[in-house]
């Protein structure tokens, strides 16, 4: 049993997959944070209330690293940000992004027309500036489904955005590293003609060698190569 470990072990090691692995292990959230909805025709009071409970469910996701509220402010204000009326556009959500220190930014609004509440979302890139993903969802009823149902189903979105990217250049690195992996000349060859392959023949070899010579030791028969000495008494000899 601890020579078959053993050997998994070692072809665990020597196989590219050893790197998928690795970069599996190093994962982390995405640093992001939200701009407060810009209202349209639903009360500030409300809108800000909803922006707060979607920092709450992109955190829930387990994606995001999402900064509070406060300590945005806070920053925004030791670094000296000033702007005359909102803060609506992508090149302000950016340039927030970019003091901030964050990855994402998220910006958008809330409106309402006649009973039905449209959410609009863009999740943008801080260090290009691109809009990665554009969310809308709209929804018809009382306000109090948005905050319990609504906001969770954008946040989940945004989420599974995030997640397919990053399982998009999770896969690029692998095969980079696959690649870098590989002996000049490499690539094309048959599973027959790479080195991990032989190396994990010859380990495959190696253990089976080992685990025959230590099962082929014993046997259930005792042999002894010493000539038996004769300790029989001898009788006295005849008399004549």
């Amino acid at each position: 049993m601890r020579a078959t470990s053993l050997i998994l072990v070692l072809l665990l090691m020597f196989s590219p997959l050893a790197a998928s692995i690795s970069l599996a292990q190093t994962a982390k959230k995405t640093s992001a944070a939200i701009m407060d909805l810009e209202p349209k025709g639903v009360p500030e009071t409300e809108v800000s209330a909803l922006s707060d409970r979607l920092r709450t469910e992109l955190f829930r996701t387990g994606t995001f690293d999402v900064m509070e509220r406060g300590k945005m402010q806070d920053i925004l204000r030791e670094q000296g940000f000033q702007q005359s009326g909102a803060c609506n556009t992508d090149a302000c959500a950016v340039e927030v992004g970019q003091l901030i220190g964050v990855e994402k930014i998220i910006s958008g609004s809330l409106g309402k027309v006649g009973k039905t509440y449209t959410v609009n979302l863009r999740m943008i890139d801080v260090r290009t500036g691109r809009i990665e993903r554009s969310v809308t969802e709209d929804y018809t009823g009382e306000i109090d489904k948005l905050l319990t149902v609504v906001m969770k189903n954008v946040a989940y979105t945004l989420a599974a955005s995030v997640q397919a990217d990053g399982a998009k250049k999770s896969d690029k690195k692998v095969n980079e590293q696959a690649l870098k992996n590989q002996p000049s000349g490499g690539e094309g060859k048959p599973l027959t003609k790479k080195w991990w392959f032989w190396g994990g023949i010859g380990v495959l070899a190696a253990g089976g060698a080992a685990a025959a010579l230590a099962g082929g030791g014993s046997s259930d028969t005792p042999t002894d190569d010493t000539t038996p000495v004769d300790t029989s008494i001898p009788l006295p000899p005849s008399r004549p």
